[in-house]
C-alpha cells in the first residue's frame, strides 16, 4: 500500500480533486490505477468518469445478493429529459465510456432502443457502450437498431448448472444453457458476449470450481467471463462474499496472467487467458473490491428516476 510519501505516489489530498458537472461541484478521482501498487500517475487536467445508465428500475429476477431484491418498481426515464442531460454531459466532455444496465433493460426493448440512440447521437460511434443484462428477454438482442455499434452485452451468469443458475436468481424464467448457445452462435462477432459471474461461498467458491465455470463458458461460445467479488449489500451476501485471491490465483498454472492494475487500498483487478485441460482458450478478468467509503466519485449514474447522480446511491447532480 502506497504512503503517499514517495515520488511515484499521489499524495493523499490530491488523489481526488473538485470538477463542476452541470452546475454542481463533485469530488472525483484524480489519478490512473497503478501497474505495480507503486506507481500512481495524476489524471489529465479533463477527468472523465464511466456512465451507467438504468432505464427501468424493474427487475423480474430476485437474487438474494442484490440490494434491489424484492423491488418491484416500475419507473423509468424520461428519453427527453435523459437527452438533455447527455447533451450537457458531452459538452463538458465528463464521459469517458457508458454501461446501460438495471433494473432490466430488456424488459422494454423500445425504451432500451430509445436510450442507445440518444447515447450514439449525442457522443457518436466512437462511445464504448455495453449492455448489461441478467438473461431474461436476451432472447430479442436483434431488436437493437444499433447492435452492431455496441461495445458487447455482458450477461448475468452465476453458476455452470441451470438449476443451481435459476435458483441464485430466483427465477426459472433465466435462459438455460442451450438458450444461450443459441443465442451466443446467432452472430459471427462473438467478442460481442461476455458472462458476469459472482464468487460465492457456496458455488464458484474455489479455482476448481472456476475452472469449471470457465470450461462451460467455452463450451457456450462465450469468449469472456469476468469474476466479481460479492459486494455485502444484503445479510445473504455478507455470508456469501469471499476473497478474490481464494479463487483467482495467481500461481494457477492454468491462467495466464496478462496484466493487472492497482487502486491503492481499494481495488485490485487482473486481467488474463484461460487453458483448459483439452486446449480450449478463453479470456478472464476479475475484480477484488474493498467496500468502502470513498468519499468521492468513481462514475455517474442517470437512474431510472430521471435523476443524475454521483454514483450508485449517491447524491443527486441534476
Amino acid at each position: 500500500m502506497c504512503s503517499g510519501k514517495t515520488e511515484q505516489c499521489i499524495s493523499c489530498e490530491n488523489r481526488t480533486k473538485v470538477i463542476d458537472i452541470l452546475g454542481k461541484p463533485v469530488r472525483v478521482k484524480n489519478y490512473i490505477c497503478s501497474t505495480d501498487g507503486v506507481n500512481y500517475r495524476p489524471k489529465p487536467e479533463n477527468v472523465q468518469l464511466q456512465l451507467s445508465v438504468c432505464p427501468v428500475s424493474y427487475c423480474p429476477a430476485s437474487c438474494a445478493f442484490c440490494c434491489a431484491k424484492g423491488t418491484k418498481t416500475d419507473r423509468r426515464i424520461d428519453t427527453k429529459r435523459f437527452a438533455e442531460v447527455m447533451r450537457g454531459l458531452k459538452e463538458g466532455d465528463h464521459v469517458r465510456g457508458v454501461k446501460i444496465t438495471g433494473g432490466e433493460p430488456f424488459t422494454d426493448v423500445g425504451l432500451l432502443n430509445e436510450v442507445i440512440s440518444i447515447l450514439f447521437e449525442t457522443f457518436g460511434y466512437d462511445l464504448e457502450l455495453a449492455v448489461s443484462t441478467n438473461g431474461i428477454g436476451l432472447n430479442r438482442f436483434r431488436e437493437i437498431k444499433d447492435l452492431v455499434h455496441l461495445e458487447t452485452i455482458h450477461i448475468s451468469r452465476h453458476h455452470y448448472d441451470d438449476a443451481v443458475n435459476r435458483r441464485l436468481f430466483g427465477n426459472d424464467d433465466i435462459p438455460g444453457t442451450d438458450e444461450l448457445k443459441e443465442i451466443v452462435n446467432s452472430v459471427s462477432y462473438k467478442d460481442l458476449w461476455v458472462f458476469n459471474t459472482m464468487l460465492l461461498k457456496d458455488t464458484i467458491n474455489s479455482p476448481e470450481e472456476a475452472h469449471r465455470f470457465l470450461d462451460y463458458a467455452i463450451k457456450v461460445g462465450v469468449p469472456k467471463v469476468g469474476f466479481m467479488v460479492c459486494s455485502p449489500a444484503t445479510p445473504y451476501a455478507a455470508e456469501q462474499t469471499i476473497p478474490y485471491e481464494s479463487v483467482i490465483r495467481e500461481d494457477d498454472a492454468s491462467m495466464l496472467f496478462t496484466r493487472g492494475f492497482y487502486d491503492y487500498e481499494f481495488c485490485h483487478c487482473s486481467d488474463g487467458v484461460y487453458v483448459s485441460e483439452n486446449g480450449g482458450i478463453i479470456q478472464f478478468y476479475g475484480r477484488s473490491t474493498k467496500m468502502v467509503d470513498y468519499g468521492y466519485s468513481r462514475g455517474l449514474v442517470y437512474d431510472s428516476d430521471n435523476h443524475l447522480r454521483d454514483g450508485f446511491g449517491g447524491e443527486i447532480i441534476v
